[in-house]
Formats: C-alpha cells, structure tokens, sequence
C-alpha cells in the first residue's frame, strides 16, 4: 500500500480528488496515479511487521481465544 498526495485533480478512479488530498492506494494503483503525474506516493510500512521499539509487532491469530467473555460458558458454540 502507498500513501498518495495528489498534485492536480484526479476523476476516473471511483472518485474525484483535489490538489492536496491524501489518499492511500494499492501499490499499482498509486504507481499509476504517480505516471500520470497527478501525484507523488510513499510506502506504507506493512502493519503486521511493523517495528515497535526495535521489536516486531505482529498479528496474534490466537488472541481471545481463552478469552471467557468471549467463550460460551458451556464450551460448545
């Protein structure tokens, strides 16, 4: 994903957007955005492996599975 700053009015993508709008974009659809020089765009940093304080911040998928506010009480769903 890239964060898109749009230089000069841009329509025909879904919406219309003015100079100095922000938008964030598909890689593909900011480098095409950016080639047709209605814009400038910047990586985003990718939120699952995102550094925090020199560590990792990952995704936990087992995350409030224990969680007895969200386990029914007789285990069975």
């Amino acid at each position: 994903m890239k964060r898109v700053t749009f230089t000069d009015r841009c329509d025909g993508i879904g919406s219309v957007y003015n100079k100095g709008d922000v938008a964030v974009f598909p890689d593909g659809v900011a480098d095409a955005i950016v080639a047709a020089r209605k814009g400038t765009a910047e990586a985003m940093p990718d939120p699952t492996t995102a550094k925090v304080d020199g560590k990792k911040d990952a995704v936990d998928p087992d995350a409030g599975k224990d969680d007895p506010k969200t386990t029914p009480e007789n285990g069975k769903s």
